[in-house]
């Protein structure tokens, strides 16, 4: 059981909670509430299980514009593993994930999967189009397929408890957003017990990760909805026509969205969040046309590549 800690590599998309996993069936209404972020343990004297079923106390009606889109991610093992190539690898990841999905679907967000999804066959060719970004395959995934938040974990066993870490992440930017911790006690001797101990403890972190998720998500939607652009310019643009051009880009860029951060300028790449008003543009490619019309007195944009949340162009 301690060797759990070298396959529990994986992270997740989580957010959508409002209680811990629940405890087993109760005629006592009172003592289930009060056992309801217990429920790893109490499972521990029924037969292992190994789908669990989990039903959550009632959460807080959400008060924000919208809902994010979340995705449950596992980390991967090195620099060079893929998400999928954990979760295809490794069961433990694999459950987890699976129970994330099922938990987040369960409360009404709606979920990215990255299993059976077409966009996955872009992601190593944006792995190369996003500077400074190369190693986090799981960005780059969270991109791909539309999310707003990514959630990783990780987990370990120590001094016979389940550990499992759980990190939410702005999909634009990867900008670490908060971390919880869930534990549950090991008593599993079995495979199947021990992949419903990592779920569960998975799903005690859940509510309070969701509340610092839901905090962010309802001050940042005041905004618009986010769409990371990558603008690439073209090698006819030099010298003080090359600046000239980064200053009217973004000034043209700031007069036609709502919002517009700037993540990061370089000499030939400009990477910014373009905060999009959605009655005004629905969706990624009204928003790329929005650039194109805006930028058109000084360069002629091309796409490049378009998906979900994700605009790379270029300018020539």
């Amino acid at each position: 059981m301690k060797t759990l800690c070298r396959y529990i590599i994986f992270a997740a998309a989580l957010l959508g909670i409002a209680g811990c996993a629940s405890a087993p069936p109760s005629h006592d209404a009172e003592r289930a509430r009060a056992r309801a972020g217990y429920s790893a343990l109490d499972s521990e004297t029924s037969p292992a299980v190994s789908t669990p079923s989990v039903t959550s106390a009632p959460t807080a009606a959400y008060s924000g514009v919208s809902r994010p889109i979340l995705m449950a991610l596992p980390a991967a093992s090195g620099k060079r593993s893929s998400p999928m190539e954990v979760v295809s690898n490794n069961p433990f990841a694999k459950a987890v994930m699976e129970g994330i999905n099922e938990y987040l679907t369960e409360k009404g967000y709606e979920v990215r999967s990255l299993e059976g999804s077409e966009d996955l066959s872009n992601l190593i060719q944006m792995q190369g189009d996003i500077s400074g970004n190369g190693d986090d395959m799981s960005y780059i995934a969270g991109l791909a397929l539309g999310a707003d938040v990514y959630i990783k974990f990780s987990g370990s066993i120590k001094n016979d408890m389940v550990n499992v870490e759980l990190s939410a992440y702005e999909t634009s930017t990867a900008r670490q957003l908060g971390s919880k911790t869930g534990m549950v006690q090991n008593h599993g001797n079995s495979k199947d017990k021990q992949r419903y101990l990592v779920i569960s403890a998975a799903k005690k972190a859940l509510p309070a990760l969701e509340k610092t998720i839901l905090a962010y998500w309802n001050e940042d939607a005041k905004k618009g909805v986010q769409y990371k652009v990558v603008l690439r310019i073209g090698e006819r643009f030099q010298g003080s026509g090359l600046e000239d051009l980064q200053d009217l880009s973004i000034s043209s860029l700031r007069s036609a969205f709502k919002s517009v951060r700037v993540n990061n300028v370089t000499e030939r790449t400009i990477d910014i969040i373009v905060y999009a008003n959605p009655e005004v543009y629905p969706d990624a490619y009204a928003v790329y046309s929005a650039i194109k019309s805006a930028v058109s007195s000084s360069a002629q944009a091309k796409k490049n590549n378009i998906v979900n949340k994700l605009i790379i162009l270029e300018l020539n």
